[in-house]
């Protein structure tokens, strides 16, 4: 981080996830995160992704107060002394409502300079499934 914290200070972080489901492997991972942190991290998960608006730059000029959703995102963002996202993969890139969330913040100036981790999670597949995959014929290539 670029800057230090007080010993005595915990360290504050937001956690984002880029899924919006229930079941949402991503955001049991930092549930989970959220569980196991020492009591000198405190985990937030920022649950209010769905609720951003598209992101217009017409809505965000240097006069200009931003949208309700936007303005608590920012303000999470900027109390918070570094951010965890996990999000799944979507043709090859983030899913739109977290691109979404990062065009907001971006322009902002709580998100610059902060130190950003990423978490990239698949689900296993049981040991069991994939001795039956190997089992089952394939089909041949044309």
């Amino acid at each position: 981080m670029s800057q230090s914290l007080p010993m005595n200070q915990p360290l504050r972080l937001v956690a984002i996830s880029g899924s919006l489901r229930l079941a949402s492997s991503n955001t049991t991972v930092l549930h989970a995160l959220q569980a196991i942190a020492p009591a000198s991290v405190i985990v937030s998960l920022y649950d209010g992704l769905g609720n951003l608006p598209y992101f217009n730059p017409d809505l965000d000029g240097e006069t200009d107060t931003p949208p309700p959703p936007v303005g608590q995102l920012r303000t999470q963002i900027g109390q918070a002394d570094g951010l965890l996202i996990s999000s799944p993969e979507y043709a090859h890139g983030v899913p739109g409502v977290l691109k979404n969330a990062l065009d907001w913040l971006v322009s902002s100036l709580e998100f610059p300079r902060k130190p950003v981790a990423l978490l990239n999670i698949y689900p296993v597949q049981p040991l069991s499934t994939r001795r039956s995959a190997k089992r089952s014929p394939r089909c041949p290539r044309p």
